[in-house]
């Protein structure tokens, strides 16, 4: 069983929750953890002691839950870093190595290229691509 489908059974399947093996529960214990901290920082901090049994860690993250959210909260689920880069790179259709080599030629820093970018978009669209041409 993956993560997210336990954490999915853990709001919304409670039948499902019972039936799903200690090993498992015990598996991912350090992510749920981690992922309950986003919304509840104290509670996960105070759940994550060397010793503790992650078992019936996992179980009172879903028992106290259960009791709010009859879904998987939107909290739950973040974007990460490399995904949003991802998604700007798209956007821009500019590698982001090509855009540190544009502001190191024409001496400036980067925070200054990408507010270009984002005021200045197609023009500095054209010009990135110019310059891409350029290196390649």
């Amino acid at each position: 069983m993956e993560l997210f489908e336990l954490i999915k059974i853990m709001f919304e399947d409670p039948e499902a929750y019972s039936k799903v093996t200690p090993g498992e529960k015990k598996k991912h214990f350090f992510m749920i953890n981690r992922r309950m901290s986003i919304k509840f920082p104290a509670q996960a901090q105070v759940l994550q002691h060397i010793r503790i049994d992650e078992v019936s860690v996992v179980d009172s993250w879903q028992q106290f839950l259960r009791k709010q959210y009859n879904k998987t909260p939107y909290w739950m689920f973040t974007k990460g870093v490399k995904k949003t880069q991802e998604k700007k790179e798209q956007k821009i259709d500019v590698k982001e190595s090509t855009i540190k080599l544009f502001a190191s030629k024409h001496d400036m820093d980067l925070k200054s290229v990408r507010e270009a970018i984002e005021v200045f978009s197609d023009e500095m669209k054209k010009e990135l691509k110019t310059f891409e041409k350029f290196i390649s």
